[in-house]
């Protein structure tokens, strides 16, 4: 128990917040989906939840709150400011605003029988946790709209012709 107490504190808050100062670090779940940005979560989010605290309005909407114990005005605007950091937020934030409904085949199910598809793939650069980009969909709509995408990029990345002939030459 050596030194200042307070400068072990801001030496160890140093460390701490080390890694959000460069780019955001991004978890990835065993299935490839990001689950977090969990360095924009610590720095941005704090940040803005303070300041919407501070103001005595909705971090989210905007609205006037009553109180300063939350930085939200509803269940609703804490799950879609925390979508815009975690996946499972941005999920049920989604289910919620298409009611539970797929928007391909326009039929309502239960949340475990529904995704949340990207519109635009994330590999056809869409955003990840935006939620324009977001849509609930059936498990068989899910399926054969990743179906005929993988098809569609199949045929949109032809092999080079030199490649081809690459082929042909190895012995």
């Amino acid at each position: 128990m050596e030194g200042n107490p307070i400068e072990r504190l801001t030496t160890r808050s140093r460390r701490m917040t080390a890694p959000s100062l460069g780019a955001p670090s991004v978890v990835v779940g065993p299935n490839g989906r990001i689950l977090s940005l969990s360095a924009a979560w610590f720095s941005d989010g704090v940040r803005r939840r303070i300041e919407a605290r501070r103001a005595g309005r909705c971090v989210e909407c905007g609205k006037e709150l009553g109180h300063h114990r939350s930085p939200y005005c509803s269940r609703r605007c804490q799950w879609k400011f925390h979508g815009h950091y975690f996946w499972d937020s941005a999920r049920s934030y989604v289910l919620l605003r298409d009611r539970y409904t797929c928007q391909i085949c326009h039929g309502r199910r239960r949340a475990r029988e529904l995704d949340v598809d990207h519109i635009v793939e994330i590999a056809a650069g869409g955003a990840a946790l935006e939620y324009s980009n977001l849509q609930t969909v059936c498990r068989d709509c899910h399926r054969a709209k990743t179906v005929s995408f993988l098809r569609g990029r199949r045929t949109l990345d032809p092999i080079p012709p030199n490649a081809e002939a690459s082929l042909h030459t190895i012995s």
